[in-house]
């Protein structure tokens, strides 16, 4: 897959990071191993910073787990200025900046376990889907990769 973009809903990252199995932890591995190109505007990066500090709290995790990821997606990941804003579309309205952030990052995924996101399925270009469906896809594109 040539530069295959994503936006990773939050709740992607925070369940890869903290419970390290299932598919969110493998879509990670995935994005590290160079499988994907993740794509997220500041104001998801933001939204990330603060849930990964919260969740280290919650989860008593080493706060220095979550400062380490977002120094790693902040080297690796595509942060993008937000060129399209989209309102008023999810039933979640702060999941609309995952939209904007996939529409800004010509990302033609969204993958999130968010029932609000997942419900949309297809938002103009860009595909909706559960990192269950993601990892499959990624396995169905190139078998000896997963």
């Amino acid at each position: 897959m040539d530069s295959l973009r994503v936006v990773l809903d939050t709740n992607v990252w925070i369940s890869g990071i903290f419970f390290r199995g299932g598919p969110p932890a493998a879509l990670l591995r995935a994005w590290r191993d160079e499988r994907f190109e993740v794509v997220l505007t500041p104001d998801v990066l933001d939204e990330l910073e603060q849930k990964l500090r919260e969740k280290s709290v919650q989860f008593t995790s080493d706060q220095a787990l979550g400062e380490e990821w977002i120094a790693y997606i902040k080297s690796f990941a595509h942060v993008v200025r937000a060129k399209v804003t989209v309102e008023g579309v999810c039933r979640d309205q702060d999941d609309d900046k995952v939209l904007s952030a996939a529409l800004s990052g010509d990302a033609g995924y969204v993958v999130s376990g968010d029932d609000d996101l997942q419900v949309l399925e297809q938002y103009q270009d860009v595909t909706i889907v559960s990192p269950r469906a993601f990892a499959d896809l990624l396995t169905r594109a190139n078998p000896r990769g997963s």
